[in-house]
């Protein structure tokens, strides 16, 4: 058995992982990355085997849904796969960029992996959204429907956002094809080199600057096995418990739905003022490609950066608040 492991280490260059990692490589806090992949990762083969029973049209979009729900066989565990993979992935991506932010590890000469992580967070938020549409239900449309105002606003640059870059093709067809083919392929890509510029650089230390004991970094390989074993045990529990929400087909020019948690947050600013549903997410995207070039100092122990930790839990306090509100408060205005 050994001569078997040293033939494949040598074949498939295995050797090369054992390089020394910080030991506290090997807790949840700086593992919120590997159990944001691990998430990643049922979403794309779940996805896979869901795109085979799903018809991209307007007509047949949220029929073939409740056909998978219905008919197929495990068809609704397959779906609660889905669902509570980005449900997950969602909170570990959150916690994983506070955990960033909190240990200043997007600092020199890390501050492109940082980068890399904002278009990475913006381009899982677009498949939330893109996955939210296409079941097609009152929910779906509705977030289209505010999509579509946000698109028209841009003249000529949102154009090819709406039906009118396409006229015949259904722009739901449109966003299922981005959201299968376009941006998982971004997303991964983007992911490689997150992963490779993580190797380059080395694991982040402690932000007391104390770097301890190293492990080899198999071993923590092995650590985010485990770990991430418990996210596709969990994952599965709550899909075999709780069925993801799926409404009947939509009733068009009807505005009586909520966005996903993710998103309540913006339907509270846009119920102050309707413009914020383009100005937030600017001033939020501008701000987190903002940081490394902002805070240049070398510091990175939390509690000698008092600014940055105001902003940082400030930032946290107003977006529970804002969902809270937007959760208990109903729409007041029109499009």
């Amino acid at each position: 058995m050994s001569n078997l492991q040293n033939i494949l280490k040598e074949r498939l260059g295995i050797h090369l992982l054992d390089y020394e990692i910080p030991e506290h490589s090997n807790s949840i806090k700086y593992s919120l990355g590997g159990m944001t992949i691990t998430s990643f990762g049922i979403l794309v083969i779940s996805g896979i085997l869901l795109a085979q029973f799903f018809n991209p049209t307007p007509e047949k979009a949220n029929s073939s849904v409740h056909f998978l729900m219905d008919q197929v066989y495990l068809g609704w565990f397959l779906r609660g796969m889905h669902f509570w993979a980005g449900e997950i992935l969602t909170i570990t991506l959150i916690l994983h960029m506070i955990r960033v932010f909190y240990t200043a590890s997007y600092k020199k000469p890390r501050e492109v992996n940082w980068l890399l992580g904002v278009g990475l967070l913006g381009l899982m938020i677009t498949l939330m959204f893109t996955g939210t549409v296409l079941k097609w239900d009152q929910e779906g449309y509705e977030a289209l429907d505010h999509f579509l105002w946000v698109a028209e606003k841009f003249g000529v640059l949102g154009a090819p956002l709406t039906e009118k870059f396409s006229p015949g093709i259904p722009l739901l067809s449109r966003i299922y094809m981005a959201h299968i083919s376009l941006l998982p392929i971004v997303t991964i890509a983007l992911l490689g080199l997150h992963i490779f510029y993580i190797k380059y650089h080395k694991l982040s230390s402690k932000p007391d600057g104390d770097t301890g004991r190293t492990i080899p970094f198999t071993q923590h390989m092995a650590y985010l096995r485990r770990v991430g074993s418990g996210i596709f045990a969990l994952t599965c529990l709550l899909a075999l418990t709780i069925l993801p929400p799926l409404g009947n087909a939509p009733i068009m020019g009807l505005e009586v739905t909520k966005p996903p948690w993710q998103f309540v947050w913006i339907y509270a600013l846009e119920n102050i003022w309707v413009p914020s549903l383009i100005v937030a997410p600017f001033i939020i995207g501008l701000s987190l490609i903002s940081v490394p070039f902002i805070d240049q100092s070398p510091e990175t122990d939390p509690k000698k950066r008092p600014i940055a930790m105001v902003v940082l839990w400030t930032s946290v306090i107003l977006f529970v608040v804002l969902t809270l509100w937007g959760k208990f408060t109903t729409m007041t205005h029109t499009m």
